[in-house]
């Protein structure tokens, strides 16, 4: 064989040794630095989740601790003051009395007209809102800024409401409650929801 045919099959071997050779290595730069940003990407992500999480679980604390002292403080209102008086039911027309009620023992039987009706006090209105509210919500002269003996005298007062108002209260928050769950429920599941 002649040489120089050896030497030109030679130099094309060692050509296609080094284009491959460096097609190899350029291919493991881009892959390095590919590897390199997904690592960094994937750290960056774990610290927004783990901030994420401490946020959760602080504003979590914090809000049980709100809580507890609501509770606390609502149970020595309670201890204070009541949270249902009785009222005397509205004139009706004239017209025949109802039925009597039930009379507490050794009391003269009430008609149902005559009954007291029972009334949510401004201690009730300031409990009720306060645990809606997750902080303590002062409702007329009812606050913790008052004087002890002012607060009491004015938590004791009728606040105008009634069971009726409490309870359709209650509806309007539970469904309000109720539309948070689902709006977060769905989120939840989109958020779980693999990339296609």
């Amino acid at each position: 064989m002649d040489p120089r045919l050896l030497i030109a099959l030679g130099l094309v071997a060692a050509g296609y040794w080094w284009g491959h050779t460096a097609t190899d290595n350029a291919w493991a730069a881009r892959q390095a630095k590919t590897d390199q940003a997904a690592a960094k990407e994937l750290a960056a992500e774990t610290r927004r989740a783990d901030v994420a999480g401490g946020n959760y679980l602080q504003e979590h604390l914090d809000q049980e601790d709100r809580y507890a002292d609501l509770d606390a403080r609502y149970t020595q209102l309670q201890q204070r003051a009541p949270l249902i008086v009785y009222r005397r039911a509205p004139a009706t027309s004239a017209g025949p009395a109802g039925p009597a009620g039930p009379a507490p023992r050794g009391s003269v039987p009430v008609s149902v007209a005559d009954a007291p009706v029972p009334a949510l006090t401004m201690a009730a209105v300031r409990m009720w809102n306060g645990a809606l509210a997750g902080t303590d919500a002062q409702a007329g002269a009812c606050g913790a800024a008052g004087s002890a003996e002012d607060a009491d005298a004015a938590c004791a007062e009728d606040s105008g409401l009634d069971i009726a108002d409490a309870w359709a209260n209650h509806r309007v928050n539970a469904k309000a409650c109720a539309d948070d769950r689902q709006r977060y429920r769905a989120l939840i599941n989109y958020l779980n929801q693999s990339p296609q």
